[in-house]
C-alpha cells in the first residue's frame, strides 16, 4: 500500500507496476498445469488440487483486466509523446489477454469436474503454453512503447521531457500522418 501511495503521490502510472502480475501469472500457469497434471496422473495428488490451476487462471484474467484499465487511463497522456498507431498496436495485443485467460479459466473446470480427465488436464496445460504467444506479443509491444518510443517520458515534468528530447536520445513524436515511419517493419 505504501508503494502504491508513493506512486500515486508522484503521479507515476500504475500500469507498468500492475502489468507484471498477468505476465507472471500467465507464464507460471503452464508450469503449474503441467506439474499438477503429472502428479495427479501418477496418483501423488488428488484431482481436487487442480483447483489451483483454475484459481491461477482467474487471477491471470483479473489482473489483465486491471492492467488494461490502467493502461487506458495512461493512453491520453502517452499519446502526447507516442503516435496513436503504436499505442493501438499494443492495445490490440493486450485486449487478447483477458479473453485468453477467461478461456483458460473456463476450460480448467473440465479438469475438476470429470473424473480421471487426465487428457483434459494435459490439453489445458498445452493450451496454456500456446497462450503465451499473445502474452509475449503484448509484452513486446509494451516494451517497444517504453524503450523504443519513449512512452515513459509522458509522465515526466515538462522540463525533464525537454532535456531528454534535446539530448537526442529519444525520437520526437511524429504526427499520426507519419504512421509508416513510426514502426520498424523487418520484412
Amino acid at each position: 500500500i505504501l508503494i502504491a501511495q508513493e506512486i500515486i503521490m508522484f503521479d507515476l502510472p500504475l500500469h507498468p507496476v500492475v502489468v507484471h502480475f498477468p505476465i507472471v501469472l500467465g507464464t507460471l500457469l503452464p508450469v503449474l498445469a503441467f506439474i499438477l497434471w503429472a502428479t495427479i496422473k501418477k496418483g501423488y495428488l488428488q484431482q481436487r488440487v487442480w483447483v489451483l490451476v483454475a484459481i491461477m487462471a482467474l487471477a491471470y484474467g483479473a489482473t489483465s483486466l486491471i492492467a488494461m484499465e490502467l493502461g487506458e487511463k495512461d493512453e491520453d497522456k502517452v499519446e502526447e509523446i507516442v503516435s496513436e498507431r503504436v499505442i493501438e498496436e499494443h492495445e490490440e495485443a493486450a485486449e487478447m489477454i483477458p479473453w485468453v485467460a477467461g478461456t483458460l479459466f473456463l476450460v480448467s473446470f473440465a479438469g475438476l469436474i470429470k473424473k480421471n480427465s487426465h487428457s483434459l488436464r494435459l490439453g489445458l496445460a498445452a493450451l496454456s503454453l500456446v497462450a503465451l504467444i499473445p502474452l509475449v506479443d503484448a509484452g513486446h509491444t509494451g516494451g517497444e512503447l517504453v524503450y523504443q518510443y519513449g512512452a515513459a517520458t509522458a509522465h515526466m515534468p515538462a522540463d525533464q521531457q525537454a532535456r531528454v528530447y534535446s539530448s537526442g536520445k529519444l525520437p520526437i513524436k511524429q504526427n499520426d500522418s507519419d504512421k509508416d515511419s513510426d514502426i520498424d517493419h523487418d520484412d
